[in-house]
């Protein structure tokens, strides 16, 4: 009599502890974040426009916000190819309002503890990109897109709401001021010419558009330092037609 008791106990606690496992393997998966593998980029490019923290994180949200509207809407590209441009375009659109919105308004920088003002600094500073000083704004935005964040050329038009053939031009002619920028550091870096290193001075400041003006112009002009760069160049691509051929930019996380 004990026994059949006790049967029908241990039997219970077997279909209790079986329910448990088909309840657990029952459980639906995770929602998938549809922005996750895009999100270092975007936040670089953010960052990359709007050169302060604060301020990228707050546009990044918003376009966040609008994808994800658009998204329950029903409203993403049907081409799902087009997905990251898409999300670039917002980015942007993003940072362009905000960057309306305080024009001519200098905001006040947040205070930071010591660490992390250092820490952001220094992200900034990863971001700079001293072959690109010649270039004009839209140049460098394209080439941002295209070197940086590796959009081929179809998707940096869809971000920047160009024609393809507009966009390969700009990307041409940027890859050509990003080759004179560089054959002009070549030089410096090979030394030899009195008058280029008193240009140059210390390497370790930024190269503004003021600077390598004048460097690129010097090394046009001096018969020394276009040899020098003649040989840097030989055997190298056809100036303008490697514009990722640069080694890899920073993406933060």
């Amino acid at each position: 009599m004990s026994t059949r008791r006790e049967h029908p106990t241990h039997t219970t606690g077997v279909h209790r502890a079986h329910r448990g496992t088909h309840r657990a393997a029952a459980r639906p998966p995770a929602p998938v974040d549809p922005y996750r593998d895009h999100l270092d980029g975007l936040f670089t490019y953010c960052l990359s426009v709007m050169c302060e923290h604060e301020a990228a994180i707050s546009v990044l949200g918003e376009a966040l916000a609008v994808a994800e509207r658009q998204r329950r809407r029903g409203r993403t590209p049907a081409d799902t190819a087009l997905h990251r441009p898409w999300l670039y375009a917002l980015a942007r659109w993003s940072c362009l309002r905000l960057l309306a919105e305080r024009q001519g308004v200098r905001p006040e920088p947040p205070e930071l503890p010591g660490p992390l003002a250092t820490a952001r600094r220094r992200e900034l500073a990863a971001l700079a990109w001293p072959e690109a000083a010649g270039t004009g704004p839209e140049q460098r935005e394209a080439l941002e897109l295209a070197v940086r964040h590796h959009l081929p050329v179809h998707e940096v038009a869809a971000v920047l709401g160009t024609d393809h053939d507009g966009t390969e031009l700009l990307l041409s002619s940027a890859a050509c001021e990003v080759e004179r920028t560089r054959t002009a550091l070549a030089v410096v870096d090979r030394g030899g010419c009195p008058a280029v290193a008193r240009l140059a001075g210390d390497r370790e400041v930024l190269l503004g558009s003021a600077l390598r003006r004048e460097l690129v112009r010097h090394v046009d002009e001096c018969p020394e330092c276009r040899r020098t760069a003649e040989r840097v160049l030989a055997g190298g691509p056809w100036p303008g037609t490697a514009p990722a051929d640069v080694g890899a930019l920073t993406v933060l996380p």
